[in-house]
């Protein structure tokens, strides 16, 4: 009995383990069928069928049960498979192997519990480095030290067992103290790292919006100026025809030097072939301008990109206010920018290099930029963003001279 209680509370940790790691369909059905099915087989193993007395029927039924949400998974869950299933793989196939040490161990009652400790310590401390490494909160140090608490929790149970002899009420009283210190361990440390995640997607989605906003409100200023230039057209041409009809030619050469030059205000930098790009790159590119930086720019893209518009738009969007507030503290003379995208061989390749000072305001190892504020978090968005896409991003700084360099596979 005692085996079956604390494998019980291994499957609805496994249970919630599945349904953070993935982005699952929700639906109560889907939920109950998994439930019924994965609890009825831990069920079914434990009657005592004759000839099923082999401790080797536990780990079979903990096969059957990670089969079942191996292949809950499998149709139900929305991210790629092929980056999920061993996630789902290892908890189940780690229970298992713990069910077979739990059947060896029962020679007697101190042995059991014994095994129990050590066992459901080394599947919380898994469970919880797999959730913090799904998360990106949880350093494999950060595992290992946590693994190390479970294992000497185990080992002050064992000691203490030990040494207050055959007193099997202070010894039930001590195994339920030492299983409820590695729950309470792993709930509290879980929920930490659920809290830290959810308050960073918060974060994360008020710093999109705030991008867009800016992003929209620089691409709605453009629009005005063409709208209001070509509103301005006809009586444009009625000015140079008049001029024309009187034979003034220097003057519609001056009037039209002028129109060139605010033509110049609303002129399109670039036009790539992919819509969203071009909004970003026209809009950036008309500040640098405004700032009196040199801007250099080739970009050849698909009209369609697997990477997501909002995810675009926030890539560029840092990596280009970054470039502009970098040229920001460089004297006019000296101010450049250069900005190349092409996708080559499946692989969307963006480089933006600018003027910079010799001695940055960056933290290149962690790309996180030592101020407060909105520029640090971004580019820890762009980070994470990569790493989304299973990309890279080398920054490299060289005398005078700051690039960034992003590669994005386009196969998702």
């Amino acid at each position: 009995m005692l085996q079956s209680g604390i494998q019980a509370i291994w499957l609805a940790l496994y249970h919630y383990y599945i349904e953070q790691i993935g982005e699952l369909e929700k639906g109560r059905v889907k939920r109950l069928i998994v439930l019924a099915l994965t609890f009825g087989t831990l069920l079914v193993v434990y009657l005592p069928f004759p000839g099923w007395g082999s401790p080797w029927l536990h780990p079979a039924g903990w096969l059957v049960i990670t089969g079942i949400l191996f292949l809950y998974v499998l149709f139900y869950d929305g991210k790629a498979f092929k980056y999920q299933w061993w996630k789902a793989l290892i908890p189940g196939v780690l229970m298992a192997a713990s069910s077979v040490v739990m059947d060896r161990a029962v020679v007697s009652v101190r042995a059991e519990m014994t095994g129990l400790v050590l066992c459901t310590g080394v599947v919380l401390a898994v469970l919880l480095l797999m959730l913090g490494y799904g998360r990106g909160h949880l350093r494999v140090w950060n595992g290992l030290l946590n693994l190390a608490v479970y294992v000497l929790l185990g080992m002050v149970y064992g000691v203490g067992s030990s040494a207050r002899g055959r007193d099997a009420g202070v010894e039930t009283g001590l195994f339920a103290g030492i299983l409820a210190l590695e729950l309470l361990l792993f709930f509290s440390l879980e929920g930490t790292l659920f809290s830290y995640q959810r308050g960073f997607e918060a974060q994360t989605e008020r710093f999109q919006r705030d991008i867009l906003s800016h992003q929209y409100e620089e691409i709605r200023e453009i629009y005005l100026n063409m709208r209001s230039w070509r509103h301005d057209y006809h009586n444009h041409l009625q000015v140079m025809k008049a001029q024309m009809a009187a034979g003034q030619v220097e003057e519609v050469r001056q009037y039209l030097d002028e129109l060139e030059q605010s033509l110049d205000s609303v002129d399109t930098y670039v036009k790539s072939g992919n819509l969203m790009a071009d909004a970003i790159l026209n809009s950036k590119l008309t500040l640098a301008e405004q700032r009196k930086i040199r801007v250099s720019c080739k970009a050849i893209l698909p009209a369609i990109l697997s990477v997501e518009d909002v995810d675009l738009c926030v890539l560029l969007g840092n990596l280009l206010d970054n470039a502009l507030e970098a040229c920001d503290v460089i004297p006019q003379e000296q101010r450049f920018l250069r900005v190349y995208m092409v996708v080559n061989r499946s692989q969307l390749y963006i480089s933006v290099q600018n003027s910079a000072k010799e001695e940055l305001n960056f933290n290149e190892r962690n790309y996180i930029s030592q101020k407060r504020g909105n520029h640090g978090l971004g580019m820890k968005r762009v980070k994470a963003l990569t790493e989304k896409y299973e990309g890279y991003l080398t920054l490299a700084n060289e005398p005078g001279i700051f690039a960034a360099e992003l590669t994005l596979p386009l196969w998702r």
